[in-house]
């Protein structure tokens, strides 16, 4: 029994591992898409704003540089995701703001696994197209204490 449960958890451990290099790779792809994208639709920035505490989470804003161009993040895209089955790519049509979330989504998870647990985390992505850079601004939430306690007898 112990072995069947040591090769089931290996199994298993190994499909993680393959599917994690398969989301970072669709990861990657997403990203040239959205710098492409973004390049023929003359936005030259992109700011994505994060909130997150008490284990929930959620993109709260995109914004673009020009304002006023929002709209030009409904554009249809072939956006490639990894499917858990089989690990592999595939590709499937999807708006440019939700592949942009899923990228944002994915770097959280890279970087700051658990951002929405306890007080949170909170901060920004921005894309910089003419230099095809996507940066996170994190900002942690901690709460500490600290507690002390004295005791004295009547001789000391």
């Amino acid at each position: 029994m112990t072995e069947n449960f040591e090769r089931s958890f290996a199994e298993h451990a190994e499909r993680l591992l393959r599917h994690e290099r398969a989301c970072n790779e669709a990861s990657a792809q997403n990203r040239r898409i959205i710098f492409e994208t973004l390049s023929v639709s003359r936005i030259t920035a992109v700011t994505v704003s994060f909130d997150g505490e008490g284990d929930s989470g959620q993109i709260e804003e995109i914004a673009v540089v020009p304002e006023g161009e929002d709209s030009r993040l409904d554009v249809l895209v072939d956006a490639v995701t990894a499917r858990w089955t089989d690990c592999e790519i595939v590709s499937e049509r999807t708006p440019l703001r939700d592949v942009i979330e899923q990228v944002c989504y994915a770097a959280l998870a890279e970087t700051n696994g658990g951002w929405e647990n306890n007080e949170g985390a909170f901060g920004d992505f921005r894309f910089d197209v003419a230099n095809r850079t996507l940066t996170l601004e994190f900002n942690g939430r901690y709460m500490s204490t600290e507690y002390s306690e004295h005791s004295w007898t009547e001789e000391a």
